[in-house]
């Protein structure tokens, strides 16, 4: 089972993760904001974070430059969950560290499925070439 930390300003939009992680058999925590994300992983580390790209205040870009700047947290990997399906800035977000890149509603459960298996540990094995495995907790 991973921990997966689903940063989203609209709850709306992050409890359907929650639960489709939970039915995959993962824990996903809520938080709403870029501030609140980086003070939740002062006390712990998720296995993966999804993170909103558009939110007040900190955006997802700025959250995601502070996680790989921080030796502590650099090595989480992060996934980029907006609606911008512009190429060019889903590039920029992967060139700023992000391991991988979903376009909000223009993902299905199967799709979800397999991207989580590929960034995450499993009883199977799991974690993609690029991401590495990840040690288990």
């Amino acid at each position: 089972m991973g921990l997966i930390l689903i940063v989203d300003d609209q709850i709306e939009a992050c409890r359907p993760l929650q639960l489709l992680f939970k039915h995959l058999g993962h824990r996903g925590v809520c938080v709403t904001s870029g501030e609140d994300a980086l003070t939740w992983l002062r006390s712990q580390l998720p296995d993966l974070m999804i993170l909103d790209v558009m939110m007040p205040g900190m955006d997802g870009i700025e959250v995601l430059r502070r996680v790989r700047a921080d030796p502590s947290t650099s090595a989480v990997p992060i996934v980029m969950f907006s609606a911008v399906s512009d190429p060019g800035f889903m590039a920029h977000a992967k060139d700023k560290g992000a391991n991988d890149y979903w376009v909000k509603a223009s993902m299905g459960f199967d799709q979800v499925r397999e991207k989580v298996s590929a960034l995450l540990p499993t009883a199977e094995g799991g974690g993609d070439a690029a991401a590495g495995p990840l040690p288990r907790p």
